[in-house]
């Protein structure tokens, strides 16, 4: 069988930082379409088998129900054997399922945030990161149709993995007394000693960064980092900054429709497997969101690596099948 796997954040483009910026969520109905038009998408792509987290608002079962009979084709629909609880270890736990079942694709509907748990369940999962989240850095913004195709074209054998897609960086965190942790896209030290709100708004908070991908075309922490430097998704490098009142600074869009002025006051560019030490008292965000305390004079071992999941290229995809006369048929 040939199959695909979808993973659909609830919780995705819902944080604080929409709040805060004014800007849009990215209601349900929105999501149940962008996930049935994917999926239409990767049973025309040769998907006969869709393998889907039952997450808790039952995003995918609603939008898969009654889709399979519109293709006539025999497509089995299953639930990832996994329990829910509306956490983000569920995308963690699903993604660990799919790497036992050794599913060929993924599609993934949700922001960095999203992107990062399915690397922490499996770190070289082979993935289309489609863009449903706040701070879409890492997910892609396509059409869920084309990013289904790709899925299927991909699962099915069409088109070769290593053909189409890259290899994505990871910021690998080293803690002296607790598990190893990662983030996709930025790893952000902040003033405070507690989490509180996990998403990051307050610019005078920033301390320093560790930058795996900093784009100017972005929204974020990142754009901070690309402010200063250019690290594009493919660079073998990335980019260390500290950050606090200084002369220099830089005006970045930190949230949707919300800009701020940061003051930088050192910076460099990184090689990969660089080690950076960053030192507590503060808070640790990973991929724009709190998650750990370090206390006073604790310090953590950052580095850089390209060992992240592998993530697969619509445009590529659907133009080597292309060339592969894959959409033709003869009389």
């Amino acid at each position: 069988m040939t199959t695909v796997g979808i993973i659909a954040s609830p919780s995705a483009g819902k944080d604080l930082r929409r709040l805060v910026a004014n800007a849009g969520s990215v209601g349900d109905v929105d999501k149940i379409s962008f996930i049935r038009r994917a999926a239409s998408g990767a049973i025309e792509g040769g998907a006969t088998r869709l393998l889907y987290l039952d997450d808790t608002r039952h995003l995918v079962e609603r939008a898969l129900e009654g889709l399979v009979s519109q293709h006539q084709k025999h497509v089995d629909v299953e639930r990832i054997d996994v329990p829910t609880l509306g956490s983000s270890r569920d995308s963690v736990r699903a993604a660990e399922e799919l790497s036992k079942q050794e599913v060929p694709a993924i599609l993934v509907f949700g922001g960095d945030g999203t992107n990062r748990d399915i690397a922490k369940g499996w770190q070289d999962a082979p993935i289309v990161p489609i863009s449903v989240g706040t701070n879409n850095v890492f997910p892609l913004t396509i059409e869920p149709t084309l990013a289904g195709m790709a899925a299927g074209l991909v699962a099915g054998g069409v088109v070769k993995l290593d053909k189409v897609a890259d290899r994505a960086k990871i910021i690998h965190v080293h803690f002296d007394d607790r598990e190893n942790d990662r983030a996709l896209v930025d790893v952000v030290l902040t003033e405070g000693g507690f989490i509180g709100a996990r998403a990051i708004w307050d610019t005078d908070d920033l301390k320093s960064a560790v930058f795996a991908i900093a784009e100017p075309a972005s929204v974020g922490l990142s754009s901070i980092g690309a402010a200063v430097k250019n690290i594009p998704r493919t660079k073998d490098a990335g980019l260390y900054i500290e950050m606090g009142e200084s002369q220099e600074t830089v005006r970045a869009p930190i949230a949707p429709g919300t800009y701020e002025t940061i003051g930088i006051t050192d910076h460099r560019v990184l090689r990969l497997d660089e080690q950076v030490v960053l030192k507590g008292p503060g808070v640790l965000a990973f991929d724009g969101e709190r998650d750990h305390v370090l206390i006073d004079g604790q310090k953590v071992n950052l580095s850089i690596r390209k060992d992240g999941p592998w993530v697969i290229n619509p445009t590529k995809t659907i133009e080597l099948a292309n060339k592969n006369s894959y959409f033709q048929s003869k009389a």
